[in-house]
């Protein structure tokens, strides 16, 4: 069972990572720090390693063929079984509310397994009790990920 402690370990960090490897792994961290059921917002640019990012967060989750997490930028959703389910939004291509409800979003986030939503800067309010990730292009391969935990604003 997950302790308190070991959220707080992950939550307000910075990393700064100089691959996609590292980012990987950083999401294989941030998988272990996570309560289930989770919500995760990623925020970031066009390949700023946002997908990179699930992959890891899916791998720390125990999916065993990661090749099977990609963006989901012309379903909305992708779901990956691993020791719990995942759901991989992506809202991208978002072209209002009514797009986001018909992917049956209410059914699932924040209800089971780990929801990790890509672009959530199009979301309107955001999803309260939600792990907060924001990626920032750092020159060359360099990313700067800042970690929020539930609870806490920056």
């Amino acid at each position: 069972m997950k302790t308190k402690k070991r959220q707080a370990r992950i939550g307000g960090k910075r990393y700064i990572s100089s691959s996609p490897e590292e980012t990987r792994k950083i999401g294989v961290e941030v998988a272990q720090s996570l309560f289930i059921p989770a919500v995760v917002l990623l925020y970031g640019d066009l390949g700023s390693g946002k997908t990179t990012l699930t992959r890891g967060i899916a791998e720390g989750l125990g999916l065993e063929d990661l090749s099977l997490v990609s963006s989901p930028s012309y379903t909305l959703v992708n779901v990956y079984q691993a020791r719990c389910p995942i759901y991989h939004v992506d809202l991208y291509r978002l072209e209002g509310e009514r797009d986001l409800y018909s992917t049956g979003i209410d059914d699932f986030v924040g209800r089971e397994g780990v929801t990790v939503i890509e672009w959530s800067e199009r979301l309107a309010g955001g999803f309260a009790g939600a792990t907060v990730i924001r990626i920032v292009d750092a020159g060359g391969d360099r990313r700067e990920l800042n970690i929020i935990p539930p609870g806490e604003t920056r």
